[in-house]
């Protein structure tokens, strides 16, 4: 008899046990909190560009024409868009890519005299160089630093390609045929750096100001171009450099 008393005590203990265990709420596990960081983006950007190029005109010695270099340069503003991917890989360290495409028109042109190889003028005639940028683009990395949650500072580098038209005319004396003429658009390849600040105004909407540097190869005409009667002249512009200053807003899924 004793031996069912204790069996029933212990069995209404577990029971009794068992149901403050089941009356106890359970905590959830900590959710850990999302990166204002993360995300892929879309946004618009403007600001204002300024570039400078050398450009020079050899002409085969028998036409006894010295060789002449000009430098071009302006300002002009600049506007596009911009799209990439970030991630926030380690607390306080962004990492991300982005590309971009803007529209400007730094356009210059540039008047030599025309001189024979011993320095002389020729008495009439002049050489013209023109450059006229139309688009930049780029393909970059981006590593950033958060100061404080919602500034973040980075460092940007990459590849860059533009769309620039190129004009030459040499008129050696006038009138011509003892002219050469040149006329063409060229797309080229070259690097971009720069660097910036970012504000998360909201998890979505961010403000940016940033400064980007591009060095893109230069153009030639090539083989050459024919003056009357036989001699040939090569215009060569050299690497275009491009110095950009804009602010962006940009919006993060």
């Amino acid at each position: 008899m004793k031996k069912m008393l204790l069996i029933g005590t212990a069995v209404a203990a577990l029971m009794g046990g068992s149901a403050l265990a089941a009356d106890i709420p359970l905590k959830a596990p900590p959710v850990a909190a999302v990166s204002i960081w993360n995300g892929c983006y879309i946004g618009v950007n403007a600001g204002d560009a300024w570039f400078r190029q050398s450009a020079d005109v050899v002409a085969q010695t028998s036409l006894n024409q010295a060789p002449g270099t000009v430098h071009l340069k302006d300002s002009s503003v600049i506007g596009g868009v911009h799209f990439g991917c970030m991630g926030e890989f380690t607390p306080g360290w962004v990492v991300g890519m982005e590309g971009d495409w803007s529209a400007t028109r730094l356009r210059d042109t540039q008047v030599f005299p025309n001189l024979f190889l011993n320095g002389t003028p020729v008495g009439s005639g002049s050489i013209t160089f023109s450059s006229k940028t139309e688009w930049l683009a780029t393909a970059r990395g981006r590593l950033g630093v958060v100061v404080i949650p919602n500034l973040l500072l980075y460092g940007t580098a990459g590849a860059a390609w533009n769309k620039t038209n190129y004009s030459g005319f040499d008129v050696f004396i006038t009138p011509c045929p003892n002219c050469a003429i040149t006329s063409f658009s060229s797309t080229k390849l070259g690097w971009v750096a720069g660097g910036g600040a970012e504000w998360a105004w909201t998890r979505n909407w961010l403000f940016r100001v940033e400064y980007l540097h591009y060095d893109i190869s230069g153009a030639h005409s090539s083989p050459g171009l024919i003056v009357a009667p036989t001699a040939r002249v090569n215009f060569t512009w050299d690497d275009l450099r491009i110095n950009e200053v804009r602010a962006g807003l940009t919006y993060k899924f």
